[in-house]
């Protein structure tokens, strides 16, 4: 959301707030952990006019503390799989706003295809439920479809880990989730905001595990002017960076009106050379590891990096990569840098890199 973003009404807001401080796998709840923080993000948006039946918590912790959301003023309901799909594919899709907020405190990982995962309340230890985490990449390409056409502009602030996934723990790609995604719409405007970049653990206090991301967070959204709704985020950002020292990701993903991908500049590159450049890039072992992957596209201009369309499959991922990098000026040659650095200057990356200056 940037500042030329029309002026909304908080009353027409609609907001999801998860906090998850224990789990079937056995964590600890701490006393000031993700649901203290969810409590906290729910006061801020009642004070900035959100009314409180336009609010949902799915909260879970001790239950000693759980007791005390009997008297808070909005809905409170369970952190588990079945009350987070109740209320994010089935509830809020039903409703309308003229913005969506979800804010989510928890546990989170990244799969072996480089995909970010959410842990339910009831994730159990041993990470073989079918399917035991939320698939977070393919639950924002719902809310990028129709069947979220109700929520044309969405805030999503994750507070969660995204290290990598112990592959001690289960063997092969972890089961996908399938939320239902309909047709990619035009006009949908969503913007992320994650405590973490791939492969990176979310700071936290010590010795407790509150989220240190939420804290700044909701210290920069409650110096923002309350004259405007909503806050910008772009700003909200950069302010979270300088309070932390490059801790948060913004991946800002916006979809105009326009052709269907929504992508400026020139036209695809001839397949012959989207060809020579994909396969430059997968003769590169740090872009077919997934893991490496998203450390190298994390270098990338957060726009740039927003417009990649994800795909499982390593050489997808490659096509969807160098074609999103093609139309952006600049964008393909900050990739071979970005590749360059990665790799610690082997041959395959040098050659990609002498590819790519030669086409740029």
């Amino acid at each position: 959301m940037d500042p030329a973003s029309p002026q909304l009404d908080p009353r027409r807001t609609r907001v999801v707030v998860v906090g998850i401080d224990t789990y079937e796998a056995g964590d600890e709840g701490e006393p000031d952990g993700p649901v203290a923080h969810g409590v906290r993000f729910a006061e801020w948006f009642m004070a900035r006019g959100v009314p409180p039946e336009r609010i949902t918590a799915l909260f879970s912790g001790p239950a000693d503390r759980t007791a005390r959301h009997a008297g808070l003023p909005y809905a409170v309901r369970p952190a588990d799989r079945d009350h987070v799909h109740r209320v994010l594919l089935q509830d809020v899709p039903a409703s309308g706003s003229e913005l969506l907020w979800v804010v989510w405190g928890g546990r989170g990982l990244v799969d072996t295809d480089g995909r970010r995962r959410l842990f339910y309340a009831d994730t159990a230890a041993e990470h073989l439920v079918d399917p035991g985490f939320l698939d977070f990449d393919a639950l924002l390409s719902h809310y990028r479809s129709d069947a979220a056409r109700a929520h044309p502009r969405q805030i999503w602030l994750v507070d969660a880990c995204q290290e990598p996934r112990d592959p001690r723990q289960r063997r092969g790609p972890l089961p996908r989730e399938d939320h239902g995604a309909g047709r990619p719409v035009t006009g949908c405007d969503q913007a992320v905001l994650f405590a973490a970049r791939p492969g990176e653990t979310a700071v936290n206090l010590t010795p407790s595990p509150t989220g240190l991301f939420s804290r700044e967070l909701l210290a920069v959204l409650g110096d923002t002017p309350g004259a405007q709704w909503p806050p910008d985020l772009d700003a909200v950002a950069e302010r979270v960076r300088e309070r932390l020292g490059d801790e948060g990701q913004l991946l800002s993903r916006r979809v105009a009106a326009g052709p269907a991908d929504g992508t400026p500049g020139r036209a695809a590159p001839d397949p012959g050379l989207l060809r020579a450049l994909t396969d430059g890039l997968l003769a590169v072992d740090e872009f077919v590891d997934p893991g490496a992957r998203e450390v190298i596209l994390g270098l990338l201009r957060p726009e740039v990096r927003a417009a990649i369309t994800r795909h499982g499959k390593a050489r997808m991922d490659a096509i969807s990569v160098v074609r999103t990098c093609w139309r952006r000026p600049g964008a393909l040659q900050e990739l071979a840098e970005a590749v360059l650095l990665c790799a610690g200057a082997s041959p395959e990356a040098q050659r990609l890199h002498r590819l790519v200056t030669e086409v740029a």
